[in-house]
């Protein structure tokens, strides 16, 4: 029972040694680095190809949904500057700056499949193309969540409202709740394809689980933490100035990418053990072996 406790801890300290042997500091980095990059040209280019979908309206509902599932502090810096640059016209989907996102992020994604690559101690044998062509699908991929995000949280109360307003229908309280949890279930799905998908190692998916759900726990829990720390030491912008924004922000982004790759080291670290237990049910040590090592 003791042992079976104990689990969450062993597992959680050898993928925390994992991590940093693997240089997952230094990856998450990166990946905060490119993400702040990306992101302002990746805004311009989800939100012309949502403009063209969905009409301009409709985009600007979206992207007001999107920044509140930010913490308070990371929306206050960035919600201003994404409305000026959005607000200023553009000559169609397929900028150069679109093109330079398109990029940018993408090296984003190549970022986390070598670090899941070092997760898993696996060699990538697929050419340059290969893996940078399946990084840029994950950027278009990735703008397609980022829509359906949008969708969902500005489309949930709406269809509540139509339910009690139109159909007579009680709608319990607690219920507004199911918007976010059906984010959360895309998110893990598009986190759990990353796994799937972009090292060159593949794990059963029943194996990815577990990295999804502590990626997960572990940004619920950094947003929470953030948000309490910077209510109760408001004198970042003491240290910072007027780059106080943009360095939490930065370190908004290196908590997540940090998250994400430990989460591929927890799903090593799991792989790994039930190998050796694999191991020793076939090949089980012999009397000769156990009565040498006594002597």
């Amino acid at each position: 029972m003791i042992r079976i406790l104990l689990t969450p801890f062993r597992v959680g300290g050898k993928a925390v040694m994992r991590f940093n042997r693997n240089d997952g500091g230094p990856m998450a980095g990166y990946i905060a680095y490119t993400s702040l990059l990306a992101l302002f040209p990746f805004l311009i280019f989800a939100s012309a190809l949502a403009g063209v979908t969905m009409g301009p309206e409709e985009t600007e509902r979206i992207i007001q949904g999107l920044f509140k599932l930010a913490p308070d502090h990371i929306i206050r810096t960035l919600e201003p500057v994404a409305r000026e640059v959005l607000g200023r016209p553009r000559g169609g989907v397929l900028t150069l700056s679109a093109i330079g996102a398109v990029w940018v992020a993408s090296s984003g994604f190549e970022a986390f499949r070598v670090a899941f690559d070092r997760a898993y101690k696996a060699t990538d044998p697929r050419p340059v193309w290969v893996t940078r062509g399946l990084c840029i699908a994950f950027v278009f991929l990735a703008t397609a969540v980022f829509l359906v995000l949008g969708v969902i949280i500005i489309a949930g109360p709406l269809i509540l409202y139509f339910a009690t307003k139109h159909l007579s229908l009680h709608i319990p309280i607690g219920v507004d709740t199911l918007r976010y949890t059906i984010a959360a279930v895309v998110l893990s799905a598009f986190l759990l394809l990353l796994h799937r998908t972009l090292p060159a190692r593949r794990l059963k998916t029943r194996e990815l689980w577990p990295g999804v759900i502590v990626t997960g726990a572990i940004l619920l829990a950094a947003a929470s933490l953030f948000s309490v720390y910077l209510r109760f030491a408001p004198n970042y912008t003491v240290t910072y100035g007027a780059l106080a924004g943009v360095i939490l922000t930065l370190l908004f982004f290196y908590v997540a990418g940090a998250a994400i790759i430990f989460g591929a080291e927890v799903n090593a670290t799991l792989s790994d053990e039930r190998a050796e237990r694999r191991a020793r049910r076939e090949n089980p040590p012999s009397i000769d072996d156990a009565g040498g090592a006594a002597d």
